[in-house]
């Protein structure tokens, strides 16, 4: 029994909202990655808001030499998004097998400066749509490792990979978006689920600050 005054340990903490910076990984005006950052806010829970980035094509490729103080007014843009969020979703097809090159420009970008990088210690869900229905993984593979590699907190499970696009994804008559098969709608709840609560437990700092264990070799 709880003391007067003081709540049951079983009774609900109610979570701060959580704000997510959703990107996409494709510049294509119709893309299906971009389509999906539209379908989120539906399948989020509750206090979780989203802010679409509006487009990762304004950076341009990254060179040191245009790493500068103050910095170009793009650089600033996408770095200070980032900084403000408290989680990323990143939505992004698979090129080649791999992390489209607009989207690991700008990892590039948000990597730096060293020791003070606006792309590290954040949560982050990643999900991957394609027209395959064969491909996917390994666009996705890449992206988690990329940016677990920077000390963010990349959500493991479940995995979404969309395949079938664009028949995958339903627009509404009020020009809404979901997923056309009720499985996904559940992964994808499922993981901004997850991701809510890598945000309001703080795991994603909790990870950085942890002291990194060399393993030996040899």
């Amino acid at each position: 029994m709880s003391a007067p005054g003081t709540a049951p340990a079983s009774a609900p903490v109610s979570a701060s909202p959580a704000r997510v910076l959703a990107i996409s990984g494709s510049l294509r005006a119709r893309s299906d990655n971009t389509r999906l950052l539209a379908a989120l806010p539906a399948l989020a829970p509750a206090g979780m808001c989203f802010d679409v980035y509006p487009t990762l094509g304004e950076l341009p490729l990254y060179n040191q030499d245009l790493d500068v103080h103050p910095e170009l007014p793009a650089v600033r843009r996408w770095r200070t998004a980032i900084r403000r969020a408290d989680g990323l979703v990143i939505a992004t097809p698979e090129y080649n097998h791999s992390i489209p090159g607009v989207l690991k420009n700008a990892v590039d970008w948000a990597s730096r400066p060293r020791g003070d990088a606006s792309l590290s210690g954040k949560g982050i869900a990643v999900m991957v749509v394609t027209a395959s229905r064969l491909h996917g993984f390994r666009g996705l593979t890449d992206t988690v490792r990329i940016l677990a590699g920077l000390g963010n907190l990349v959500v493991p499970h479940p995995e979404v990979v969309v395949g079938g696009a664009p028949d995958a994804l339903t627009g509404g008559p009020d020009g809404s978006v979901r997923p056309a098969d009720p499985r996904v709608a559940a992964l994808i709840r499922a993981q901004l689920q997850a991701l809510s609560d890598v945000i309001h437990t703080g795991a994603a700092g909790a990870a950085l600050a942890a002291p990194t264990r060399h393993r030996r070799t040899g």
